[in-house]
């Protein structure tokens, strides 16, 4: 059976665990932090800068909650322990819900431009 968009399967300490990022979710994460999942989805800027933790760790946190069924204080803690083993988890988690918008941006690669408008002549 196919997996429901958004799913990532991660293996951790010897357990399998599913994490889905849901519509729902990312709304919880945009109520909380803004548009942009609290920098989670913002390219450029300093690249050596330590990224958003918090968004971060409650974007796996609510894909646990969504997955794992677990309670929001098991699925903290579960994510803190995770994202600490694994940095880029959070990454991976977001690709999983965006899978078209990955594809796109591997398929073409490089700084994507906006659609253009027509312009009124002069």
């Amino acid at each position: 059976m196919a997996d429901v968009t958004g799913a990532l399967h991660h293996d951790f300490r010897g357990k399998s665990y599913t994490l889905r990022m849901t519509m729902r979710g990312l709304a919880q994460m945009q109520e909380k932090h803004g548009n942009d999942l609290g920098g989670l989805l913002s390219e450029g800027g300093d690249k050596s800068a330590v990224p958003p933790l918090a968004p971060a760790l409650d974007l796996i946190s609510i894909a646990l909650q969504r997955g794992e069924g677990l309670d929001a204080e098991e699925a903290d803690n579960l994510a803190d322990e995770m994202m600490t083993a694994d940095r880029n988890l959070g990454g991976r988690v977001l690709a999983a819900a965006f899978p078209d918008v990955k594809a796109a941006q591997e398929a073409a690669p490089g700084n994507a431009r906006t659609p253009a408008t027509k312009r009124k002549p002069r």
